[in-house]
């Protein structure tokens, strides 16, 4: 009898970790930056890459101010612009890509006639450029990325308020 009661108790301890061991939480992982590029890729027209990549944009250590007049001997039109911009990277781990490019004015005003006039302002032109948000939920062990559209300054542009 109770040599019955030890392997009914085993049995039960045994159950109980078998059954813990198959609840236990699997880890979310991050997909891969290819299967990240691939999904983001389904959600660009044919054709149609994104900004200009961070490699071909070298933005400021430093965060820049208005210059005194427009450049005449750079060949940027950042530089030579009436309304001038530099570039920072905005970066986000939680978003695909994760550093992304955008311009900032170096002006309230634009330079018009060798000195800043801000009766016009410069101010960020604003194109809509598709990214991937996480959104915190796991399937399969990886972690949900929803398709998103994400403001992105790309130059500055002078107008009339």
């Amino acid at each position: 009898m109770q040599l019955k009661q030890v392997e009914l108790a085993a049995q039960i301890l045994l159950c109980l970790a078998v059954g813990q061991t198959l609840g236990a939480h699997i880890p979310c992982q991050e997909p891969s930056d290819a299967e990240l590029q691939s999904m983001l890729s389904r959600h660009l027209a044919p054709g149609v890459g994104l900004l200009a990549p961070t490699e071909a944009v070298l933005p400021g250590q430093a965060l820049k101010s208005c210059p005194v007049n427009v450049s005449q001997t750079s060949s940027r039109l950042q530089d030579v612009s009436t309304s001038p911009w530099a570039y920072r990277v905005n970066e986000d781990p939680r978003r695909y890509p994760r550093r992304m490019v955008e311009a900032y004015c170096l002006c309230e005003g634009c330079l018009i006639d060798q000195k800043e006039d801000r009766s016009v302002r410069s101010e960020p032109f604003y194109q809509e450029v598709p990214v991937l948000q996480k959104s915190g939920q796991c399937e399969a062990g990886q972690y949900v990325y929803q398709p998103s559209l994400l403001q992105v300054a790309q130059f500055c542009i002078c107008s009339f308020p």
